[in-house]
């Protein structure tokens, strides 16, 4: 092999690491490589197809306490020497932090995210899939005017992380992926609301009961009346709190603890929700959408409580914010992709299911049933924990279901929220965001009609 040829990420993290060891160099190497489909479906026929490949390196470099990063996606031995260079040159850049330090971790959990889900699965699977979810749902009511979201995605991903002093890790995993959101109309009105299925094995999945899912959803918003302005009696569905942890995930960091940006700031081992409430964040679940067996410096993963009976346990931390906040890493280092820095970020966060069944939740309540949100970007502030948000919904007579609501607002903050949480479903729903619940039902939240 010439020294322009490329190697594979397993002999360019070797490649780096002998190069650091022989030079003296503090480093760490973080690889993946994985290959993708999309396949979109529009009108009975494939609208777009893709088919990508991609793999790289991110370096980081610890020089005199400083970290310094840099990455590659050409992994002939001239660039990879080229991509050391400049972790070290950037180390020396930068103003050195408290707690920097490389550790060789202790053994990662056995976990399968990989199995045989894909083996023996062609193209044509996929494109039959991707046709089946969108025809399915073309077909399912006559008030289905189109579907301008349906398709089908899978990837086939690896990740290895290695560092100077000894440690070395390498995981495989694989998914599939189907959305499918069908626009229905009646009456003048028009609604659409989205339903998905994520599968390490291709066999489970089940396209056209997924479209009928999201057909089912989209025609139960029709005949929407104006919502009404005030506070009322709430229950808030699984998905929707899901949603709402994933917008207000970052204040169980630690790193925006230390930063001043986390409504918990100063309040471990303190109440801060309802009893009914327990949260965890779990990278260990062999059907979680964000599993792994280490995080993104190779520190294995394990089940971490965050709130215990209402009370806060834990902050999320990686090595360099926990060594700051004076305690362990958590396992919760986390990068995007080979070109991101480490942070610190959720794996599977996860409110634990109480003891009410679905249909007690709503019993004697006259107030709203929250389902959906929008505009979390904007109107949500992880720092303050406060949100006012797009939302849908129905009206509540009595435990009963009265009508479905035109768009209106809702505002309030996730720990009065978690605080007021009067009873927890048996049942708990995932969303698209690695962030699972159950419905709850809550002492009142703030509407803003139209």
């Amino acid at each position: 092999m010439t020294a322009a040829e490329q190697l594979g990420i397993a002999g360019a993290r070797t490649y780096l690491l002998d190069r650091a060891r022989a030079q003296g160099i503090e480093l760490e190497v973080y690889a993946e490589r994985d290959t993708s489909t999309e396949i979109t479906a529009f009108g009975g026929e494939v609208s777009e197809f893709k088919l990508q490949a991609r793999q790289g390196l991110g370096l980081r470099a610890l020089v005199a306490g400083a970290w310094g990063y840099a990455f590659t996606e050409n992994l002939s031995r001239p660039a990879l020497d080229r991509a050391l260079d400049s972790a070290v040159e950037n180390a020396r850049l930068v103003t050195p932090q408290a707690g920097s330090a490389l550790s060789d971790w202790p053994a990662p959990p056995a976990l399968d995210l990989y199995g045989e889900g894909l083996s023996g699965v062609g193209v044509e699977q996929k494109v039959r899939s991707a046709l089946t979810l969108e025809a399915a749902a073309r077909g399912a009511d006559p008030r289905v005017t189109s579907v301008p979201y349906s398709g089908y995605s899978d990837a086939d991903s690896e990740r290895l992380i290695g560092n100077t002093h000894g440690l070395e890790r390498g995981e495989k995993a694989l998914h599939a992926f189907t959305y499918v959101a069908p626009l229905v109309s009646e009456d003048g009105q028009n609604k659409m609301k989205g339903d998905w299925q994520f599968t390490r094995e291709y066999t489970e999945l089940d396209p056209t009961h997924t479209a009928l899912s999201a057909v089912e959803k989209s025609v139960a918003l029709l005949g929407a009346k104006p919502a009404p302005s005030g506070t009322f009696p709430a229950v808030i569905t699984g998905e929707c709190v899901g949603s709402l942890l994933a917008l207000f995930a970052p204040m169980f960091s630690g790193k925006m603890v230390e930063e001043g940006k986390s409504p918990l700031a100063g309040r471990l081992d303190g109440v801060v929700a309802s009893p009914l409430v327990t949260l965890l964040d779990d990278p260990t679940l062999p059907r979680g959408l964000n599993s792994r067996a280490f995080d993104a410096e190779g520190h294995p993963s394990a089940p971490l409580t965050v709130i215990e009976a209402g009370v806060l346990r834990a902050f999320m931390h990686n090595a360099q914010t926990a060594a700051r906040a004076g305690t362990v890493s958590t396992g919760h280092a986390a990068r995007h992709g080979y070109q991101g820095t480490v942070g610190v970020g959720h794996s599977n966060l996860l409110m634990l299911a109480g003891d009410t069944a679905p249909e007690q939740l709503a019993a004697g309540l006259t107030g709203v049933q929250l389902t959906g949100i929008a505009g979390g970007h904007a109107g949500a502030d992880p720092i303050t924990g406060d949100f006012s948000l797009q939302a849908e919904g129905f009206w509540l007579d009595g435990g009963q279901v009265a009508h479905p609501l035109e768009v209106y607002t809702v505002a309030g903050n996730i720990l009065d929220v978690l605080r007021d949480v009067q009873a927890v479903g048996s049942e708990v729903e995932w969303t698209m965001h690695a962030t699972a619940a159950p419905a709850v039902r809550v002492k009142a939240l703030a509407l803003g009609g139209s």
